[in-house]
């Protein structure tokens, strides 16, 4: 059986209050292309469809239309809420998506409500048995110790640990054999090639040892932005990434969507990650300990290498610049963040914090930031605030 595997789609998350809504619609109409090439026999979406529990309409409209499109082209599809992700809004939809051969499941439940799938293969011929883990808060991870496992107190990642075994062990030899799952696996490396990458090690309280995953053919893995393959892992797991650069993090990482083929009884047989060609790039230009000279940097207007990407600009200035972020957004429209990194020199020049009021260390975190006076009106409303909050320490 073929999959697409795909999650972390964060739908309706904007970039510096930049909506990235047409972006989001060309890779996910994309997505439904390879889909489609592919000939798959069911889309794996790994959780964090939305970036908010309560997602702008424009999202939920870009969700609804692509599901559409999808049952229409008669491909199934297996949804996992995420931690972004409200879960029982999530649920609600999957009520009536279901009738479409969409099935979302947004809190986690054992095999016996819902948390085994039993899935055709397109020809019949084949059968997929597929486990669905949505994210597991803290608190609902303390229910499932009476709810399936009967074990006592244990930390956060073992308890997810033994749900995903409670779910694995109604896996078959005569299936495919799929986990979905939304959760942290300690090790996974988070940061592109421009940002650094590292691996993220939370410790066993919250991420789950890679040796602890399930056994199974193949487990879809969301949560993590990078796509990657885990590395000490008894089973195929998988990392597909998210769907769109989504932050200056992002930086260097090749979006796209994973296509996994299982056989029962022979397991994964192929593994290919399909990049997405319609993603905009992010691109820092400078750096915080190497900034360019404000000349320098609306000279790039002129780059044609830049012309089609989101940009962070480091610029050097000699002191707070009223209208620096403008002056760089007018020859370079795409500057999407202007970091300005002053002078060592000017930074020998500051006041010494030590003895300034609070009103005052607010005026000069304005004036560095923003290159301007606060406004009377800030400063007024600070104030008050200010000795709001005083007054109530006092009477405390």
């Amino acid at each position: 059986m073929r999959f697409l595997h795909t999650g972390d789609w964060h739908l309706g998350k904007a970039l510096r209050h930049r909506r990235r809504d047409d972006e989001f619609q060309a890779a996910l109409w994309e997505v439904l292309d390879i889909a489609r090439y592919e000939r798959v026999d069911c889309l794996l979406v790994a959780g964090d469809v939305f970036d908010s529990v309560v997602p702008p309409p424009e999202a939920e409209h870009l969700a609804f239309e692509f599901f559409r499109e999808l049952a229409g082209a008669g491909i199934p599809a297996i949804i996992v809420g995420g931690n972004h992700d409200h879960p029982r809004r999530m649920d609600a939809f999957g009520r009536v998506l279901e009738l479409l051969g969409i099935r979302i499941l947004g809190e986690a439940v054992p095999a016996s409500r819902g948390g085994i799938v039993q899935l055709p293969s397109r020809d019949r011929e084949q059968a997929a048995t597929i486990a669905l883990l949505p994210w597991i808060s803290e608190r609902r991870a303390r229910t499932f110790e009476g709810l399936a496992l009967g074990q006592g107190m244990a930390e956060y990642a073992e308890r997810v640990a033994l749900f995903m075994a409670s779910l694995a062990r109604h896996f078959s030899d005569d299936t495919a054999n799929v986990l979905v799952a939304h959760v942290m696996v300690d090790g996974a490396l988070v940061g592109g090639e421009a940002a650094g990458e590292r691996p993220l090690h939370i410790g066993r309280t919250y991420a789950v040892p890679p040796q602890r995953l399930p056994k199974a053919d193949y487990v879809a893995l969301g949560h993590v932005h990078r796509h990657q393959r885990v590395k000490n892992s008894p089973t195929p797991a998988v990392y597909a990434g998210s769907l769109l650069q989504l932050d200056f993090g992002e930086e260097g990482q090749q979006k796209g969507v994973v296509i996994a083929e299982v056989e029962p009884g022979r397991g994964l047989t192929r593994m290919e990650h399909v990049p997405l060609s319609k993603v905009r790039q992010l691109r820092s230009v400078g750096r915080p300990e190497r900034p360019l000279p404000l000349a320098e940097a609306l000279r790039l207007g002129d780059s044609p290498d830049l012309r089609d990407a989101y940009l962070r600009l480091y610029v050097r200035v000699d002191q707070p610049f009223p209208g620096l972020a403008q002056q760089v957004r007018d020859a370079l429209p795409n500057a999407v963040e202007v970091v300005p990194v002053y002078d060592r020199r000017a930074e020998d020049s500051r006041p010494r914090l030590e003895g300034l009021t609070p009103a005052q260390l607010l005026a000069l975190y304005h004036r560095e930031t923003y290159g301007a006076e606060p406004s009377p009106e800030m400063l007024e409303l600070f104030q008050q605030l200010w000795d709001q909050v005083a007054h109530e320490a006092d009477q405390a």
